[in-house]
């Protein structure tokens, strides 16, 4: 597959990297990172979109400040339902309309906020 140039990424700080980065790679389902070191994974979430998960270097969480929300597609919302709920770390029963799409809220281990839908047929 020819990779095209990242037109858009998500950033994301926090401060236990290790538990985070195994959350988004395993729970959320991301798979595994195209880079990853102590401080630092980048996830490919379309040909031109990713997500960088960066270690914190400071000692209190970044989110409460500049806290930054995502959203993304699986193709089994229920499998990933079932994931979040072994980690518990559920999702909100509540329903979000982000444009004219249906989504559902969830918080990473350090309360990062992100929002999902099922992939339509």
């Amino acid at each position: 597959m020819e990779t095209k140039t990242l037109r858009s990424a998500v950033v994301i700080k926090v401060n236990d990297f290790a538990l985070c980065d195994n959350f988004y790679r395993d729970v959320l389902g991301l798979g595994d990172p195209e880079f990853t070191s102590s401080f630092g994974s980048f996830y490919r979430l379309s040909e031109t979109c990713g997500l960088h998960l960066l270690k914190s270097g400071l000692t209190c969480l970044e989110h409460g400040s500049a806290a930054v929300s995502w959203s993304f597609v699986t193709p089994d919302l229920a499998a990933l339902e079932t994931r979040l709920k072994e980690a518990e770390l559920p999702l909100d029963k509540e329903i979000f309309h982000l444009g004219f799409e249906e989504y559902r809220r969830g918080l990473d281990p350090e309360n990062n906020p992100f929002f999902v839908r099922e992939e339509k047929p």
